[in-house]
């Protein structure tokens, strides 16, 4: 009874796993993002490292949202529950991700001496690149959501049971069924068959 009611209700496995992945994802990505632009500034540091943590974020992005949707189809075993925890985790990541980029930005503008037309290019390429973290996150959260969604359906020990139509409220409307009239009884009546007529027989003469 417990796992038919899991099965029919694949919302909350998949906020659960949606937002605990996400926020993670938003986290190490943010860190990244942080720790890169400082190591830009001239932090002692060399760039391979920095390009190696750009190559590896998409990584770390495509393997979280695999272990959301496995981890919350697994639960129910419908893949549409990896598809709404990828895409809880690409919304919240996205959304932290965006904070810090922001973070980033903002640390970059106050440790360089820089224009007003320096500025409002730094912030408007800062805030395109939020929004395209926040749209790849989400597009990315629902396919690979929904690959997530496959593998935890194989590995789920649940198996969705069929969809069975709602009781309607009204009772069915009844056929309609023809019947055609019905004919009194012809009774049969005796044939009329004409009597035989005596034969007349002459008068006798008069003598």
């Amino acid at each position: 009874m417990q796992e038919s009611s899991i099965s029919q209700q694949p919302g909350k496995p998949a906020l659960r796993s949606g937002v605990l992945l996400g926020v993670a994802l938003g986290i190490i990505h943010s860190a990244i993002v942080i720790l890169t632009s400082q190591m830009n500034r001239g932090y002692g540091n060399t760039p391979v490292t920095t390009i190696f943590l750009y190559l590896i974020t998409p990584l770390i992005w495509i393997v979280g949202l695999l272990v959301a949707g496995t981890s919350g189809s697994r639960v129910t075993g419908k893949i549409n529950t990896g598809v709404l925890a990828g895409l809880f985790a690409g919304t919240f990541g996205g959304i932290i991700a965006g904070f810090g980029q922001a973070i980033a930005m903002t640390l970059s503008m106050n440790q360089q001496s820089a224009t007003s037309a320096d500025t409002g290019l730094l912030l408007a390429s800062g805030f395109t690149v939020m929004f395209f973290v926040m749209v790849l996150a989400l597009g990315a959260g629902a396919g690979f959501g929904a690959l997530g969604g496959l593998i935890g359906q194989s590995m789920s020990s649940v198996r969705p049971q069929p969809h069975q139509p709602a009781p309607s409220a009204y009772p069915p409307a009844a056929i309609p069924y023809y019947m055609p009239p019905q004919q009194a009884p012809v009774t049969p009546q005796p044939s009329q068959v004409p009597l035989p007529q005596r034969p007349e027989i002459p008068p006798f003469p008069e003598q």
